[in-house]
C-alpha cells in the first residue's frame, strides 16, 4: 500500500472521529488536547535528544498537564501551573550534570508554550462557542491544506510557479498557498452557515477569521518544517501511518489555537 492511499485511509477513518469528539462532551475534547499535548512534547523531547540536548524525562509528562489545568481551572490556572514546572525544572537543572543547560531550558520553553499553553487554549475556544466550533477551525484547516495542495498542483502544470519559501519547504508555493486561502474561506462560511457558529459571529468576521485560520495555520506548518530542518528530521515521528507524528499532522491546529482564543474572546457577538 502506497504512501498516498495509507494517508486517505487514516483520514477517513480517524478524521470524523476526531471531529466528534467535542460533541461527546468536554471530558472526550479535553482528553484528546491533552493527548495531542503530551505525544507531542515526548515528540519535541525527541528532537532535542537528537541534538544530544537531554532533557529530563518527565518534562513531557509535566507539560501535558498544562491543558488539564486549563480544561480545570481556565487560563489563569493554566499559566500559574505552567509557571510553577518551568520553576521547577529550571531548579532541577542547577542540579543536573548536563552540558548545554541554556538549550535545555529553551527546549522546556519551547515544549511548555507550542505543546501545552497552544493546543490548551483550543478548550477555551469551544468552552466559549460550541462543539461546532472546532468543526468550524478543522474544515478550515482541511480546506486550505487540500486545496493549496491539488491548486499548487493545478498551477505548476498551467504555468511557472512561485516558491512561497524554499528554503524552509521547498515544495510550497505562493499560488498554492493562495489557492488554499480562497478556498479555505468559501469553506469557513459553508461550514459557519449550516452550523450554529454563524450565531456567534456574523458573515464579515467569519470570512475574516476563516482567512486568519488558513494563513496561520499555513504559517504553523512552515514553522514546524523549520523545527525539523534545524533538528535533521523528516517526520517528528511515525505514530500515525502515512502522516508522520502528532506534531506533523495537528502544526496548523496547534499554532493558530491562541490566535483563534484571543479573537474568539474580542469578536464574539
Amino acid at each position: 500500500m502506497n504512501n498516498m492511499v495509507t494517508r486517505i485511509l487514516v483520514a477517513v477513518i480517524a478524521g470524523p472521529v476526531i471531529l466528534y469528539l467535542p460533541f461527546l462532551g468536554d471530558n472526550y475534547f479535553a482528553a484528546f488536547i491533552f493527548l495531542i499535548s503530551f505525544l507531542g512534547s515526548k515528540e519535541i523531547f525527541n528532537f532535542f535528544r537528537i541534538r544530544h540536548i537531554k532533557l529530563t524525562r518527565i518534562s513531557p509528562y509535566l507539560t501535558s498537564f498544562i491543558p488539564v489545568a486549563f480544561y480545570v481551572k481556565g487560563l489563569e490556572g493554566a499559566a500559574e501551573y505552567a509557571i510553577l514546572i518551568f520553576a521547577f525544572l529550571f531548579f532541577l537543572e542547577i542540579f543536573r550534570t548536563r552540558e548545554k543547560p541554556a538549550l535545555i531550558v529553551s527546549g522546556y520553553l519551547l515544549m511548555g508554550v507550542y505543546c501545552g499553553f497552544f493546543p490548551a487554549m483550543l478548550i477555551g475556544v469551544i468552552d466559549r462557542t460550541s462543539p461546532s466550533m472546532f468543526l468550524f477551525i478543522y474544515g478550515v484547516i482541511i480546506a486550505t491544506d487540500t486545496f493549496a495542495y491539488f491548486g499548487g498542483l493545478t498551477c505548476s502544470k498551467l504555468f511557472r510557479t512561485h516558491k512561497l519559501l524554499e528554503r524552509v519547504s521547498p515544495k510550497k508555493t505562493i499560488e498554492g498557498s493562495v489557492s488554499g486561502l480562497i478556498f479555505a474561506v468559501f469553506a469557513g462560511y459553508f461550514i459557519a452557515k449550516y452550523t450554529d457558529v454563524g450565531f456567534f459571529f456574523d458573515t464579515r468576521t467569519v470570512l475574516m477569521l476563516s482567512a486568519l485560520i488558513s494563513i496561520l495555520g499555513q504559517a504553523g506548518d512552515l514553522f514546524e518544517s523549520k523545527l525539523k530542518r534545524d533538528f535533521g528530521v523528516k517526520d517528528s515521528s511515525k505514530i500515525i501511518p502515512g502522516h508522520g507524528g502528532i506534531l506533523d499532522r495537528f502544526d496548523s491546529l496547534i499554532f493558530i489555537s491562541p490566535i483563534v482564543y484571543i479573537f474568539v474572546a474580542h469578536f464574539i457577538i
